[in-house]
């Protein structure tokens, strides 16, 4: 079992022991840490619940995987759009639509997860964290951006500072350029090319935070992340094959 699923075991029983005990102030249940194997469980420390309890948080890779991703999630969408103009295989524009069908969601998803974690108020919810090492998020004016032009819906600034350029397999202006000019055949190949170098990155930066990431919503978006797209390169791979 994953290292992160254990802890977050213990932190989730820690939470439901204090949530039920419900008696008289100064005569409250201790609250219980689960024992190993056969083992009762005992009175937890107070540095032990605030260790459960930052298990349940999310962390700097966090945040910044899904900044990141984000960018180049939306980048693999511009390349979807330029398709059905161009496109001459069917399997192609099937795979293009897949993709579309599949990121446009997942952008969604985790643009609502900055919301709720980072960008929403700290008190009285439970998911915002310092854990990242972070002591504030900068306020800013809604929909201004930190220079990589993603944090829409009025979502304030963050202070982490992010180079959308050193992203692994995200393409530089003269290849999207190259494909926007392509057509037929040579589109077909060019967009298969690329979209595999494209997702090779994403999938490198999915099994990144898997190891270095620890809430729970962000490694699942993640591995959901490396199923897909390892699928997509395989059929991208069998559509010029045919």
């Amino acid at each position: 079992m994953p290292r992160h699923t254990l802890a977050l075991g213990a932190a989730l029983l820690l939470a439901a022991a204090t949530a039920c005990s419900g008696g008289a102030s100064g005569d409250e249940p201790d609250v219980l840490m689960p024992g190993g194997p056969g083992e009762s469980a005992s009175p937890a420390s107070q540095e032990q619940i605030e260790a459960a309890n930052q298990e349940i948080t999310h962390n700097e890779a966090d945040v910044v995987y899904v900044l990141k991703m984000i960018e180049h999630h939306k980048q693999a969408l511009d390349m979807t759009a330029m398709v059905p103009d161009r496109v001459d295989d069917g399997d192609v524009e099937k795979i293009a639509d897949r993709i579309e069908d599949a990121q446009g969601p997942e952008v969604e998803a985790m643009e609502a997860w900055l919301e709720t974690n980072v960008y929403g108020p700290a008190e009285g919810n439970p998911n915002y964290a310092d854990s990242c090492g972070l002591t504030q998020w900068r306020e800013g004016e809604a929909g201004v951006e930190d220079g990589g032009g993603h944090h829409g819906g009025g979502l304030a600034a963050c202070p982490i500072e992010v180079d959308h350029t050193d992203m692994p397999g995200m393409l530089v202006q003269e290849q999207l350029d190259e494909l926007e000019a392509a057509e037929g055949q040579e589109f077909d190949e060019l967009f298969v090319e690329l979209m595999t170098e494209h997702h090779q990155g994403a999938i490198e930066m999915a099994e990144d935070v898997t190891i270095d990431g620890k809430d729970t919503d962000v490694l699942r978006m993640a591995n959901d992340v490396i199923a897909e797209q390892q699928a997509d390169i395989t059929r991208m791979a069998e559509a010029l094959e045919d």
